[in-house]
């Protein structure tokens, strides 16, 4: 797996982690944010419909990226699918949003959940931001072609160097020929 689908994955399964205690006790939410009270019938549907569109979430960027294949082909030669990058703005998006207001709600006062929500969000956020800036280059580390000539230690410009040998050669062969024009040349004298 490359950095894009650990991001996906990761993303995925966080979505799915803020989903099933909204899903299996709302109750619980309720319980959590307030004073004891009945659960309404409204906030129950609300937190369920938030939960199964969280699931839905979760699932779409699995699909979109490329994790869960849409053609039924995994021979492992799978060619770019061209909703990866545009999901991965989008998730990346939502957990700023996310950390962001989660990062405000603290400034009230701390709290355990608060502060691991801002922690799972800002990672996932800065993971996102690290592929949208350099998951999509092809990996090369080989050095090639100039690469080689021109790094060294400590940071010499070798191409410069090799320009200026190859001036200096150019002008000891220009010496070299003029020294050839300007030697007589002898006859030597055969008896």
């Amino acid at each position: 797996m490359d950095a894009f689908q650990w991001y996906s994955v990761t993303s995925s399964a966080y979505f799915a982690l803020q989903a099933v205690p909204l899903l299996l006790s709302p109750k619980l939410m309720i319980s959590l944010l307030a004073e004891p009270r009945r659960l309404m019938q409204g906030e129950a549907y609300i937190y369920r419909s938030f939960a199964l569109l969280l699931l839905a979430f979760a699932a779409l960027n699995l699909l979109l990226t490329g994790i869960i294949p849409l053609d039924g082909r995994s021979d492992g030669t799978s060619q770019k699918n061209p909703y990866a990058f545009p999901t991965l703005t989008i998730t990346t998006a939502y957990h700023m949003c996310t950390a962001f207001y989660i990062y405000t709600q603290l400034s009230s006062g701390w709290s355990f959940a608060f502060g691991t929500g801002l922690i799972c969000s800002g990672l996932l956020f800065c993971f996102g931001i690290w592929n949208i800036v350099f998951g999509s280059q092809e990996k090369s580390l080989s050095k090639m072609g100039a690469d080689k000539r021109t790094s060294g230690f400590p940071f010499s410009n070798s191409e410069s160097a090799k320009e200026i040998k190859k001036e200096a050669k150019e002008k000891e062969k220009e010496k070299e020929r003029s020294k050839r024009r300007s030697v007589p040349r002898t006859t030597s004298s055969r008896a």
